[in-house]
């Protein structure tokens, strides 16, 4: 009896040192983990040290589904600079099993309206066609990335877009809204939230203002949009502005007479063919005969 008394002890000791000791493994290893974790956040920041950024996203896309929480607390942080922000969007974007809330919804969507004004394109990561989980995109950035996640979470984005488009006068968002909602198939059953104030804030785009891709944004949801756009574009046909006059013509020819001329004038003005991703449609043969004609020439017809 005694010996088996002692026996009992001797397995209880060495039990509660074998856990004692896989505790502390345990532990060990999940410091290792959150202290690399850290780092990764750290080397994300806008430090001016050459591809830091780039490897710290690389090494938190190889372990973004076990980082996806310390990501998320880490994006919420008030202090959380730009290009870490971006650099995080992409990881979630790119975690398959990452499914957004409201809130962070919300804040894909105030990204979006940014644009590259805070972080430019292709600094957070190089394109290498398969290196996410979403369908490709055409140039690198958080805001592009955006909206192939918002495709893939639609029912979380929708309401969300349909309540910016009477609110932004941001004409990427428009346009990439309406190019979405025709994606999925539901372009017009909100066709009517395009309300003629949306148009006409639209049309400010088309003005020579020295903002990048403006001008193409605001023709390529003009064409989305078809006979809806036709009375803000003939108000603007008007313009005196040069630039405005004459994208506004050509867009009216394009939509009403299927010009090659209105096609090729707009083409040689602004990149007709761009899509926020997926395959980009293909040009038709005629076009590049119709570009060569205003290619040098600023004026329609």
């Amino acid at each position: 009896m005694h010996g088996h008394s002692i026996y009992r002890l001797l397995t209880s000791h060495i039990l509660n040192a074998t856990c004692l000791l896989l505790a502390s493994t345990t532990g060990l290893v999940k410091g290792q983990s959150s202290a690399e974790v850290r780092q990764a956040f750290r080397d994300l920041h806008d430090d001016k040290i050459p591809g830091n950024c780039v490897r710290a996203t690389n090494w938190l896309l190889q372990h973004r589904e076990e980082a996806k929480e310390d990501l998320l607390d880490e994006l919420y942080q008030t202090d959380t600079d730009s290009q870490e922000r971006d650099a995080i969007l992409y990881v979630l974007f790119n975690t398959s099993s990452f499914a957004p809330d409201e809130r962070f919804a919300r804040l894909v969507i105030a990204r979006v309206r940014e644009q590259d004004s805070q972080v430019r394109n292709g600094v957070i990561f190089e394109l290498k066609g398969d290196a996410g989980d979403l369908e490709p995109i055409h140039t690198s950035g958080a805001h592009w990335e955006a909206w192939p996640f918002m495709n893939k979470h639609f029912s979380t984005f929708e309401p969300l877009l349909k309540e910016q488009i009477g609110r932004t006068k941001n004409v990427f968002v428009l346009w990439g809204t309406a190019w979405l909602f025709k994606k999925r198939g539901v372009l017009k059953d909100y066709s009517a939230l395009f309300t003629p104030a949306v148009l006409d804030s639209a049309v400010a785009s088309l003005r020579n203002d020295q903002q990048p891709y403006n001008a193409t944004h605001a023709v390529r949801l003009f064409l989305l949009l078809g006979d809806q756009s036709l009375p803000t574009l003939r108000k603007a046909a008007s313009s005196t502005d040069q630039q405005t006059r004459y994208l506004a013509k050509a867009t009216i020819d394009a939509l009403t007479k299927g010009s090659h001329d209105a096609f090729g004038y707009l083409s040689s003005k602004v990149k007709l063919t761009g899509v926020p991703f997926g395959a980009e449609p293909a040009e038709p043969s005629w076009l590049s005969e119709a570009f060569a004609k205003y290619s040098d020439r600023d004026t329609y017809p």
